[in-house]
């Protein structure tokens, strides 16, 4: 039997709580970890949280806590000596607060979740897989090769949130982490980095670019906020040597085109160079429109088709529409409507290509109507 002494509660006994001590412990002060945004603790090995000293504590707590956990994951609450109950209350994590009483002192059992559920277990597997005793293909992959794959789940992430598929989403996320800790494992092996430098790096940035978080800074709403963290940002290369020749040249250039061309021109507006109006944006659109009818030859036409997707694109950003995504919405329209034509045109076993152009918008409209 394992017993716990020294902690405010008399001593206590794990076994009660089916612990496997093989996972590890972790032991924190139930205060502290109540005053954070998510807790620093690993699901995949229990935990102990001492000095549960009032509801509001567990109140705290428990918010901080469903970060990580679902919220009727069993827990076990030790009040102190002479509370007349020696053996756990088992009870779902956010019932904590009301069974905690008017008893202060109480420990918090925490036990692990699904062991495969932690970052942790994730950076274990990736690092097996790339041992020598692991797997062939995943010992053979370089940042380059990779390459593919990364862009390939970002799509099928941002697939999955278009559809408002959750549980897609779900899985489409976990397949990009992936390819986040495939590269930074490759990177471990080559001598290059590791995972705390990537997080580090990241956390830092955050902080340092929100200083009216963690600072004196005060912002008066979004809009501040851009503007400050594009200034920091700028800083932050010319302390590191790498300023920019322009301000465009943080947009990325793998970026689809009309996501670029959004950026670009948003970050041009940044400073300025922008119409005053939206009036003149509209013009600039039937302007391109009869360029693109008078054009002289075929590569002069391209051009001007060109110059009217960016003046497309900028009218969009006037309307505060991300054109990327509601072309990709107007995609997926499109996608089921002409579906629904093919599945009429085989309920009626007829080719596509024998329906008439007014019998496939009949059809369409059909789609329309239905919501499609």
């Amino acid at each position: 039997m394992l017993t716990i002494s020294g902690l405010g509660t008399g001593s206590i006994s794990l076994d009660a709580m089916g612990i496997d001590l093989s996972r590890g412990l972790q032991i924190h002060a139930a205060p502290i970890v109540a005053g954070m945004y998510y807790p620093p603790l690993n699901p995949a090995q229990p935990a102990l949280l001492s000095g549960l000293d009032s509801p509001e504590i567990a109140r705290r707590l428990k918010r901080v806590l469903a970060n990580q956990y679902p919220p009727q994951h069993e827990v076990g609450l030790f009040l102190p000596e002479g509370a007349g109950q020696p053996q756990p209350i088992r009870l779902p994590l956010d019932r904590i607060d009301s069974a905690l009483g008017d008893f202060s002192g109480g420990l918090l059992v925490v036990p692990p979740l699904d062991s495969v559920g932690s970052f942790e277990s994730l950076q274990e597997t990736m690092a097996h897989l790339r041992a020598p005793e692991g797997c062939p293909w995943d010992r053979e992959q370089t940042h380059e090769t990779l390459r593919p794959y990364l862009l390939e789940e970002t799509y099928e992430a941002l697939d999955a949130l278009d559809a408002g598929d959750l549980h897609g989403l779900k899985e489409e996320l976990g397949d990009l982490l992936l390819q986040v800790v495939f590269h930074v494992q490759v990177a471990i092996d080559r001598g290059e980095f590791r995972m705390a430098d990537v997080i580090g790096h990241i956390n830092r940035k955050l902080i340092h670019r929100h200083p009216h978080v963690w600072g004196e800074v005060s912002v008066s709403g979004a809009d501040d906020v851009t503007r400050n963290w594009e200034a920091i940002k700028k800083q932050e290369r010319n302390d590191n040597g790498k300023a920019r020749a322009s301000l465009l040249d943080g947009v990325s250039k793998a970026l689809p085109a009309l996501a670029q061309s959004y950026n670009y021109q948003a970050r041009a507006a940044r400073v300025g160079f922008d119409w005053e109006a939206i009036e003149p944006v509209l013009d600039k659109v039937r302007e391109e429109i009869g360029e693109i009818q008078t054009a002289a030859d075929p590569e002069a036409r391209a051009r001007e088709i060109g110059d009217l997707f960016f003046a497309l694109v900028n009218w969009a950003r006037w309307m505060d529409v991300e054109p990327e995504t509601v072309l990709r919405e107007a995609n997926a329209r499109f996608y089921r409507r002409f579906h629904y034509i093919e599945q009429a045109a085989d309920q009626a076993r007829r080719p596509l290509n024998s329906m008439t152009l007014a019998e496939m918008d009949a059809l369409w409209e059909e789609a329309k109507a239905q919501g499609l």
